[in-house]
């Protein structure tokens, strides 16, 4: 057993760069589902964020990195301060900041997906329970799968398989005693932020 988990964090780190990044995020990406704390979940999503913008800027989808960086933002905005204006302020600069980015740095579909994506998991990350938190970012895979898809992300992908699976275990564990309505109770509450923002979608995808 010692040999074997030997050999296997040896293989681990002789991964290349993007590779070993890229498996770091899927760890990552694969705990914070499960967990209850909101702090916790928030530090975890840093972390996978980090990873992953490192993984993809080697990979040259540097919108798909750009919006790691806010996302890391968003996160330590969301964990840190308690001011709800300021925590507004900074993940609508940041909001900002990547549409800039994909109009400047324009890879046609994939800055496309991985705006969108990176759209309902920053309402994710303003949302008080951990239930809304999981259900914006169940939605936002769909965006980041089709993205993994087309920049060719393995790491990506298995991130994204093993997260909405997480995110479903997640989410039945979270449920309250009542049954499915507050589950569905979250999904309109995460759904309506993220449709607020639409718009301004609209906006950076003409502009491309």
């Amino acid at each position: 057993m010692t040999f074997s988990l030997t050999m296997l964090l040896h293989n681990f780190l002789a991964l290349p760069p993007a590779n070993f990044a890229g498996a770091l995020g899927v760890l990552a990406n694969c705990v914070w589902p499960l967990q209850r704390e909101r702090r916790v979940i928030l530090a975890l999503q840093c972390a996978g964020a980090m990873m992953f913008g490192v993984h993809y800027l080697l990979l040259g989808a540097p919108t798909a990195a750009a919006m790691c960086v806010g996302a890391v933002i968003q996160g330590i905005a969301a964990a840190t301060i308690g001011n709800r204006r300021l925590q507004l302020s900074i993940v609508g600069a940041t909001l900002l900041a990547g549409l800039t980015v994909t109009v400047t740095a324009f890879t046609g579909l994939p800055s496309v997906l991985a705006q969108t994506g990176s759209l309902f998991t920053a309402f994710g990350r303003l949302q008080r329970s951990a239930q809304s938190i999981r259900w914006c970012f169940l939605i936002a895979e769909g965006f980041w799968t089709t993205h993994n898809i087309i920049v060719g992300s393995p790491w990506g992908l298995t991130s994204d398989t093993l997260g909405v699976s997480m995110l479903v275990v997640g989410l039945w564990r979270g449920r309250a005693p009542g049954g499915l309505l507050p589950l569905w109770a979250s999904l309109r509450g995460a759904l309506a932020c993220a449709t607020a923002a639409m718009p301004v979608q609209a906006v950076a995808i003409s502009r491309g």
